[in-house]
């Protein structure tokens, strides 16, 4: 059964273009990864500094294969940087998904 993550975060203005730039350079190594079946960045119409992250990968081990990655490192960095206002991650089994 698949496994899914579904990160909120809301990304301090000033540092917007720098979200954009590590972000995208995350979700296409992410979407390059064995295991990894989607990595979605969706940005919310009614704030544009409010992003949700949208990741399906195939068991833990993807995951955690996911968890080595530098890509995934950059996110990290760019948090403890003072990045971002909140960040909320949700970890869900698959039921119906296409």
């Amino acid at each position: 059964m698949p496994i899914c993550i579904v990160v909120e975060a809301e990304i301090k203005e000033d540092r917007m273009d720098e979200f954009l730039d590590m972000i995208e350079k995350n979700a296409v190594g992410s979407r390059a990864e064995p295991g990894c079946i989607r990595f979605d960045v969706l940005q919310a119409e009614d704030q544009e500094n409010k992003f949700f992250f949208y990741e399906v990968y195939e068991d833990a081990a993807a995951i955690a294969h996911h968890k080595e990655q530098p890509h995934y490192a950059a996110w990290g960095t760019f948090k403890e940087s003072g990045g971002t206002i909140s960040s909320v991650s949700k970890k869900a089994s698959g039921k119906f998904m296409t």
